[in-house]
């Protein structure tokens, strides 16, 4: 398959009329996708590759694809791997992805908005996820996810509904998770390995319960990630942040604050737990705010590197006088 070309601008001249191209690489047999389903073309009827002609939702084009991968239907265009899926407006739909056997690698659905709050994701069920992802590579860009009051708002699948339905190298990108001071889960993990979550906010992740978590990994059915990467994200104003046991990770330019404007973190950021522990992960360049230590909510694996994040916590016996860590906290 050509999956990528190129368009190369030509200026008119001689009398041979040139192109109102800019030079850029395009795809050339990798479809692109439009959502919007307040425009008055929206139908999953439309093929989708016109902006002026958009689909309803995602999902149609996700069916559409697993019909064509199953046979029951040979209805084209489809989702192919690297094609994007944009999105404008208000997300009103809950999205199961097919297992990764049945579904292209490395799909990107890209948020089309002015700013972090814009286009928003509430999903429909406040018990099922926004989006679950069920197959390798996706990327998820650009978003503001409404928390749901008994699911996560994006989980990553790892053989607990099927053999076939792995989400590894998942990457998570520039989204807020706004928990709506009643939200359950931003992000759960059953295991995936290989994933990238990147420059995203959580915040007001709260209830009564104060299970309320931006980041969690579940204890079924692979328990343990390997080789994530989470880095730049803003922990904030929740009951809890992180809580990701996992092996040989990295965990870099986070920023978690436990005592927040409102709400105070029980567990802030955990690469470990006592009954799932993690090993062998390297945190570094965090911030890490008020009590950098087990009781105040963070947590390492035994032979983790927690070196070279800063805290004001001075007092602690694994922070340097310039507030520069060395040790994991104890």
């Amino acid at each position: 398959m050509n999956v990528f070309g190129s368009i190369e601008r030509r200026p008119g001249q001689l009398g041979i009329a040139g192109t109102s191209e800019e030079e850029r690489i395009t795809g050339v047999d990798v479809p692109v996708f439009y959502v919007n389903a307040a425009h008055p073309n929206a139908n999953d009827l439309n093929d989708g590759t016109d902006p002026l002609y958009p689909l309803s939702t995602i999902q149609g084009i996700v069916t559409r694809t697993l019909q064509n991968a199953l046979g029951t239907s040979t209805r084209e265009p489809i989702l192919k791997t690297y094609s994007t899926i944009f999105v404008s407006g208000t997300v009103n739909e809950d999205v199961v992805t097919g297992a990764y056997t049945l579904m292209p690698s490395y799909v990107s659905i890209i948020g089309v908005g002015h700013s972090r709050y814009s286009p928003s994701w509430i999903g429909s069920s406040q018990t099922v996820a926004s989006l679950d992802l069920r197959c390798v590579g996706w990327k998820i860009k650009g978003f503001r996810f409404y928390g749901k009051t008994g699911a996560a708002c994006i989980v990553l699948r790892h053989t607990d509904t099927g053999a076939d339905d792995i989400a590894i190298r998942t990457v998570i990108e520039d989204c807020y998770f706004d928990g709506l001071t009643t939200g359950l889960t931003g992000i759960e993990s059953h295991g995936c390995y290989d994933v990238w979550i990147v420059n995203n906010t959580f915040q007001l992740w709260q209830n009564a319960a104060n299970t309320g978590i931006g980041m969690r990994v579940t204890t079924t059915p692979l328990a343990i990630p390997y080789r994530n990467h989470i880095v730049d994200n803003i922990f904030d104003d929740s009951d809890n942040g992180m809580i990701w046991p996992s092996n040989g990770s990295r965990f870099e330019g986070n920023k978690v604050n436990p005592v927040g404007y409102t709400y105070t973190m029980v567990q802030a950021f955990n690469t470990s737990l006592v009954a799932n522990p993690g090993d062998k992960n390297i945190v570094v360049g965090n911030y890490f705010a008020d009590d950098y230590s087990i009781a105040g909510g963070y947590r390492g694996g035994a032979t983790d590197k927690w070196f070279g994040n800063f805290t004001p916590d001075i007092a602690e016996a694994e922070v340097g006088d310039n507030g520069v860590t060395f040790l994991p906290p104890a």
